[in-house]
């Protein structure tokens, strides 16, 4: 790396829902600024760990730990011995090149990037993805320089100050531009995020099993998740009731699984909230019931206040009432249309150019 190309380091991950935005942001930076260097600081144990490197990024990880929903023993060695030595580790490496802001993007590496940024008087710019502020992002606020808000809903759980920017999440270039299109024979896509969702991949192969009985013609894309014998078990369901279905642990072409869907289910992480609106896809969304704050509803309130979308409470949901559900819509082409319409207003697209503004305030004269 050249000591002269500007640097801007991009700090956080553990889920699909930090890692992604990251990697969009630093799309963005690059097809904006030719000569930016982008680095990214993450955890050893995070999808980054595995992503990043493949993609041939620069990327530091860190020997982290989560501490929420873990002992005190764990969280102790976290803040008396990890998250220092984290910190130290960032700080060796920043002696040849600092950059010119640290974006925390959230997760626990995120905590160790912001603090070294800050014992090195660099700007710091946190980017909060959902529509609840997570708690660690509260608390760093009052040290940002800037945050910047991928829902404006976000901005009433933080202090009045000018450091809040709405800009909305930067969805991948290769997502925003698939065209929704309806097919006589419509598509199910079910996602529960990076890590899967138990309650998605034990309760849509059933309730899929009730529509094929009904004698409704439909295929399906299924993303379980990585686990031991999750793939086979599902596609046997699936088979067993002559569904034509494609189950997958994983896809890293999520624009190809888009462009053949007709209705999602799915989560409601707040990259998987946006891409939906970004294609404009009519969705169920089945919050994460234990997600901090309940932010994974407020995600999906989104674009159900809109009428793109409709929320679904897991605990009383079931394979019966989830069937009913889709076979009001998912074989409903003028319902699937309002909602595609609906879902599409809801797209805030200029987000890269609002978070490049804002980082522009850090990063000074950059070559185009």
């Amino acid at each position: 790396m050249s000591s002269s190309s500007p640097l801007i380091c991009i700090a956080g991950g553990g889920t699909g829902g930090h890692v992604m935005p990251a990697l969009a942001l630093a799309d963005a930076v690059r097809k904006q600024w030719s000569n930016m260097q982008v680095n990214f600081i993450g955890a050893e144990r995070g999808l980054e760990a595995t992503l990043l490197p493949e993609r041939g990024e620069n990327v530091l990880l860190l020997n982290m730990h989560a501490v929420q929903g873990v002992g005190w023993l764990q969280r102790l060695r976290v803040l008396s011995l990890e998250l220092p030595l984290a910190v130290l580790k960032i700080l060796k490496a920043w002696r040849k090149e600092k950059p010119q802001v640290l974006v925390g993007v959230g997760g626990y590496a995120s905590v160790a990037g912001v603090i070294a940024a800050l014992l090195s008087r660099i700007p710091v710019v946190l980017y909060e993805q959902n529509a609840i502020p997570g708690m660690v992002n509260r608390i760093l606020y009052r040290f940002c320089d800037k945050m910047m808000l991928g829902f404006a809903s976000a901005e009433q759980h933080l202090p009045h100050t000018r450091k809040a920017v709405v800009t909305g999440n930067v969805v991948r270039q290769d997502i925003a531009v698939v065209t929704y299109q309806l097919a006589d024979k419509p598509c199910l896509l079910v996602m529960g995020g990076s890590q899967g969702a138990m309650f998605l991949n034990q309760t849509v192969p059933l309730a899929c099993v009730k529509l094929a009985q009904q004698g409704l013609a439909f295929s399906v894309i299924h993303l379980v998740g990585a686990g031991d014998g999750r793939v086979e078990d599902v596609q046997a369901i699936y088979k067993g009731a002559g569904i034509q279905a494609d189950v997958q642990a994983y896809s890293s072409d999520m624009p190809a699984l888009f462009a053949q869907a007709s209705l999602m289910v799915a989560r409601s992480g707040a990259m998987t909230v946006c891409e939906a609106a970004a294609v404009g896809m009519p969705c169920f969304f089945v919050p994460l019931p234990w997600a901090a704050d309940n932010h994974q509803y407020y995600n999906a309130k989104v674009l159900a206040d809109a009428g793109a979308a409709e929320i679904l409470d897991q605990d009383k949901c079931d394979e019966t009432l989830l069937a009913l559900k889709l076979s009001k819509t998912l074989c409903n082409q003028n319902k699937l249309e309002n909602m595609h319409q609906k879902a599409k207003t809801a797209f805030v697209g200029d987000a890269a150019v609002l978070q490049l503004q804002v980082l522009q305030l850090f990063v000074g004269e950059v070559k185009p």
